[in-house]
């Protein structure tokens, strides 16, 4: 009796594209233009909880800082990167409600370190300050200046600052970031 099956395959390149920009060499992919969003309302409070952060909208899925705030900080982690994945930008959903008063929103991605005395904390990329004393459609996008490569022994996460004044507030949906995937 014949059979149709074949004992061993072998596969020397695979090419599989789900979006952005599929780059091959032999075994090895790149994926470039990934981006990555993390809900702001999945964060923490950071050390400065002046007036504080709510969760409001449909089942809490915006978070809002209320007015007179000054310099209250959100921690939002960033899960689900991979080794060598490289971070080209970065950037921040929202919307300002400013009752013609002066708001402030800063976002910088940070990573931190673990060393035998404790863990350090440094920079990874600051955001260009939003600030506007006028309603505005927060979407904002800054590049990595040195484009950043994800080393997993490391922990990534955003600070976010916020400063409101009287009869304003903030309405924040998600982070993001533009990965290549490696």
């Amino acid at each position: 009796m014949a059979t149709d099956v074949i004992p061993a395959l072998e596969v020397k390149q695979l090419v599989v594209s789900s979006g952005g920009t599929m780059i091959t060499s032999g075994m090895t992919k790149t994926r470039t233009g990934q981006v990555y969003k993390y809900p702001c309302r999945l964060g923490n409070p950071g050390a400065n909880t002046d007036v504080g952060f709510v969760k409001t909208g449909v089942d809490g899925c915006i978070l809002t800082v209320a007015a007179s705030s000054t310099a209250d900080t959100w921690i939002v982690c960033v899960p689900n990167l991979h080794q060598g994945d490289i971070i080209t930008s970065m950037g921040i959903v929202g919307q300002i409600e400013s009752a013609a008063n002066t708001v402030t929103v800063d976002y910088e991605l940070k990573e931190m370190t673990p060393v035998a005395t404790g863990c350090t904390t440094a920079s990874v990329q600051a955001g260009t300050q939003i600030s506007k004393s006028a309603d505005y459609l927060v979407d904002e996008t800054t590049a990595v200046a040195v484009p950043h490569t994800v080393d997993c022994t490391k922990a990534l996460y955003f600070l976010i600052t916020v400063t409101t004044a009287a009869a304003t507030d903030v309405e924040l949906l998600h982070l993001r970031l533009t990965i290549t995937e490696k």
